[in-house]
């Protein structure tokens, strides 16, 4: 899996962290404090969108009278206290990033997610200090997650060829965008991606896949 990587990108929610179904809390209770029904189809219509492709996308899907911007400080503040306090990373999370740092492998983070909602939960996990970038659509391009150009702005960001960059993600549109840039992907089978995609779909499509990072044999 290793072999000829310089560079390790690492999704958070889902992939580093375990964190899937605090959105998942957020967006019911959301939905039911205004009196809308919760559509099962959410999930998987917003993958690989930015944090404020998703605000917008809401406030024209559900004509919500917030604007994005206060979308996004109201989930915000519905989340923080289970990342400040709760959020697990994914067992072997530390290991793994332990082990790649003492290999000399650059280490940096592609999220759809916040830097100030993240930066407490992996510090607490031990997962923080070693990563190199934290990248964002706000701060690579402005373009999303589902894009190969997002991938590929990291990869000239952080000054690594793509062919020696190795992805780890939950979601399809994600594992696409790796492929079609060039990387090889890791797909880490966490239950909302399974639950939307189909195990042998995320499969199928990515380089390599883990139910965790403890599946992962370190030499």
């Amino acid at each position: 899996m290793l072999n000829d990587i310089e560079a390790v990108i690492f999704d958070v929610d889902g992939t580093l962290l375990d964190s899937n179904n605090v959105w998942l809390v957020i967006d019911k209770v959301f939905m039911a404090e205004r009196g809308l029904d919760y559509d099962e189809n959410f999930q998987k219509e917003i993958d690989g969108m930015s944090f404020h492709q998703v605000a917008e996308y809401s406030h024209d899907k559900y004509n919500l009278s917030e604007t994005p911007d206060e979308l996004i400080e109201i989930w915000h503040n519905m989340a923080r206290e289970e990342y400040d306090n709760n959020v697990m990373a994914k067992p072997g999370a530390k290991e793994f990033t332990d082990y790649l740092t003492k290999k000399g492998i650059k280490l940096v983070i592609a999220t759809s997610n916040s830097h100030d909602l993240i930066k407490k939960s992996l510090k607490r996990n031990g997962i923080y200090d070693c990563m190199e970038h934290i990248y964002s659509s706000k701060n690579i391009g402005e373009t999303a997650k589902d894009s190969p150009e997002f991938y590929l702005n990291i990869a000239s960001e952080i000054d690594v060829e793509p062919s020696k960059c190795l992805v780890f993600d939950d979601i399809y549109p994600v594992i696409e965008s790796v492929n079609k840039a060039g990387m090889r992907s890791c797909v880490v089978l966490d239950w909302r991606s399974v639950d939307i995609y189909g195990e042998d779909l995320l499969k199928s499509k990515a380089d390599y896949y883990i139910n965790d990072f403890t599946d992962i044999k370190l030499n």
